[in-house]
């Protein structure tokens, strides 16, 4: 009996001795350009000789390559490789009857011995002098949860090999994920502006249809890839997750109409999970990478590029003067102003307009009716009446639109370029909802703003709303010294509107009354 435990005892003292004659470093060759750092389950790993020293514990290990200006790439390596020093353990079985035992131990197994990662790192662009800036829109899931694709590797060794097995019922990992906007819409935000692409600078008159472009994102399609160290092995923890995207992106002018769109299909890098109760943070990294690899892909596509410096739009057409008939009544008050005020509608939701001559010319803004889906103004008086769209200005937002009626009571435009400051005004129009049509606010002009190009603004703290774009800002005679156009928006924020000078309206759509 005493022979016999001998016997078992020195087999699994020689089937161990990779476990105890490796060593508890492997050292490895990282082939990669001599510029970029790299680092190991975040931090700087330890070098010998000029070679990497990993630790033989069974547990992940993470490469991440970095490089100022380029995307970082992230691959995750394990011990897969049974160590030669194996062969040892059954050396002395020739003699025994029984078999050897399986090494399991930390140390049994090895890392490949050399690995290349970031020789063609992707540059990641930064915008120029001459670029516009860039918004993002409307960041969009249209994934179902449950139709996640799910794909995973019962060991390092099989993933190797592209041994990849499809289970969509599997919810290990992603029964716990919420796939929320948010993660997209940070991720996106905080790369374009580290690139330059957002303004960050607080300067509220910076926005133009020349000077900016807004992004749409949808995710159509998502995959899941995991590997595990080793289900077999007692000893292996963890494993690693890459993930698939596939992301519609949409390039869209200062008045949100898309005027370009792109599918991108990216994979991401290698994130090691540690712990597979707490799979989140390896798989939220996993989406970032793959979202940061699609928008560089979309943002270095020749036409997003050719969109970014397109200055073919500096100068619109010019327009042939237009004489509309000089009524001999109009609007003299802030009673009458109300009548000639109109709600215009689409399909998307409405603005306001009002008249400037007794046949049905109407003025108002262009982002108002950028969407003439199901066109529409509705009168005072309730009448709702098709509308013919006569000029347009995309870069100065203004639209002259006419409508087949006749013996209406137009507003006096103030053809004065001077403005006064702190003198009392009054806008019109159809603020947050349709039944409010022909409100009256009443402000000052808090003061006069230059934009971007040669134009001005008028700035006043009267309580408008969405709704009211395209109104009429009056004085107390009823004459007509702006057309609305934008207020701010935010917490804390409160009586900062603008308005357009009534005399751009004539000279940039060159009317004449």
């Amino acid at each position: 009996m005493k022979k016999l435990s001998l016997l078992i005892a020195i087999s699994v003292l020689l089937s161990s001795c990779a476990s105890i004659l490796n060593g508890k470093y492997q050292k490895i060759t990282i082939n990669t350009n001599q510029e970029n750092t790299i680092l190991v389950n975040g931090e700087t790993p330890k070098i010998k000789k000029g070679k990497y020293l990993f630790k033989r514990d069974r547990i992940p290990k993470q490469i991440t390559v970095k490089h100022k200006g380029y995307k970082d790439e992230n691959i995750t390596i394990m011990q897969y490789k049974l160590s030669p020093l194996y062969i040892m353990s059954w050396i002395p079985f020739g003699i025994l009857i029984y078999p050897p035992l399986a090494d399991f131990g930390l140390k049994a197994y090895n890392y490949d011995k050399e690995i290349e990662i970031g020789k063609k790192m992707i540059s990641i662009p930064v915008k120029d002098e001459k670029s516009k800036e860039i918004e993002l829109n409307k960041i969009a899931v249209n994934i179902d949860a449950d139709n996640i694709d799910y794909g995973y590797f019962r060991s390092y060794k099989n993933f190797i090999k592209g041994n990849e097995k499809k289970d969509t019922k599997n919810k290990e990992v992603n029964e716990n994920i919420k796939l929320e906007n948010t993660i997209f819409a940070e991720t996106l935000n905080d790369l374009l502006k580290e690139k330059g692409y957002i303004d960050t600078t607080r300067r509220v008159l910076k926005n133009s249809y020349l000077d900016n472009l807004y992004i749409n994102a949808t995710v159509t399609d998502y995959y899941i890839h995991n590997a595990f160290n080793n289900q077999k092995n007692p000893f292996a923890t963890g494993g690693m997750i890459y993930s698939d995207l596939t992301i519609k992106w949409e390039v869209l002018d200062y008045y949100k109409k898309t005027i370009h769109s792109l599918t991108t299909k990216t994979t991401s890098g290698q994130f090691a999970i540690f712990d597979y109760s707490k799979p989140d943070k390896p798989l939220h990294s996993a989406i970032k990478d793959a979202i940061e690899y699609g928008l560089i892909e979309f943002m270095t596509s020749e036409k997003v590029n050719q969109l970014l410096h397109d200055d073919t739009h500096q100068e619109e057409e010019i327009f042939e003067e237009i004489i509309l008939p000089n009524s001999k009544t109009h609007i003299t008050s802030i009673a009458q102003s109300i009548k000639s005020s109109v709600t215009i509608k689409n399909k998307e939701g409405h603005g306001s307009g009002f008249v400037i001559s007794n046949n049905g010319y109407i003025i108002t803004n262009y982002h108002v009716i950028s969407d003439t889906t199901d066109l529409k103004v509705i009168l005072n008086d309730e009448t709702e009446h098709n509308v013919e769209v006569i000029r347009y200005s995309k870069i100065h937002d203004l639209a002259l639109l006419k409508i087949e009626i006749n013996n209406l009571v137009p507003f006096n435009i103030n053809k004065s370029k001077e403005i006064f400051i702190a003198s009392e005004i009054y806008t019109v129009g159809t603020p947050t909802a349709e039944d409010l049509s022909q409100s009256i606010s009443k402000g000052i002009i808090s003061g006069i703003r230059k934009t971007n190009g040669n134009s001005k603004l008028i700035q006043t703290d009267a309580s408008i709303n969405s709704g009211n774009s395209g109104g009429a800002i009056v004085d107390k005679n009823g004459l007509v010294l702006g057309v609305v156009s934008s207020k701010l928006f935010g917490v804390g924020i409160e009586g900062v509107a603008f308005g357009i000078p009534a005399y751009e309206i004539l000279d940039k759509l060159n009317i004449r009354l």
